[in-house]
């Protein structure tokens, strides 16, 4: 699964390019603009940013309470306890993040993109999808890390 996610997160971040440039270029070299573009670009960097998400919290990189960590580094147990701490709102955040985009997507259901008529609801799909293996990764990640308080986890600075 993550072999997909990382092969459908880069294929969309070339879809932004490509979209982006091919933009730039209709509008400044050709002088018109191609409809489409700017709605098709937005989609794919919505998908990109939650599906990006799930790489960041696999390598560690996401946003987290290091200044916390860090400082109880030197006592093992009270580390464990702030790392599980740590961990746990990230989860409980990612549960709750999957939870409401699965309302919001149940509530776009019958809206559709205004130029390329794509239902909405596959858009705020991004949501949950993301929200979901974001919480896989982070329960990943805390079962990799839960035991290096003396060595430093990867992507950790």
């Amino acid at each position: 699964m993550r072999t997909v996610t990382n092969i459908v997160v880069v294929l969309l971040f070339g879809v932004v390019v490509a979209v982006v440039f091919a933009q730039v270029v209709a509008r400044y070299a050709l002088g018109s603009s191609i409809r489409w573009a700017d709605e098709l670009a937005r989609f794919a960097f919505v998908w990109l940013v939650y599906l990006g998400g799930t790489i960041t919290i696999r390598e560690g990189k996401n946003v987290c309470f290091d200044l916390l960590l860090e400082h109880s580094r030197g006592n093992r147990r009270v580390w464990t306890v702030m790392f599980s701490l740590v961990n746990l709102a990230s989860a409980t955040f990612l549960v709750l993040m999957t939870y409401l985009g699965v309302l919001v997507c149940r509530t776009q259901l019958v809206e559709t993109s205004p130029i390329m008529r794509w239902p909405m609801a596959f858009v705020t799909l991004a949501i949950p999808v993301g929200g979901a293996l974001m919480f896989f990764e982070q329960i990943s990640y805390y079962i990799r890390h839960i035991g290096t308080v003396d060595s430093e986890p990867e992507g950790e600075v």
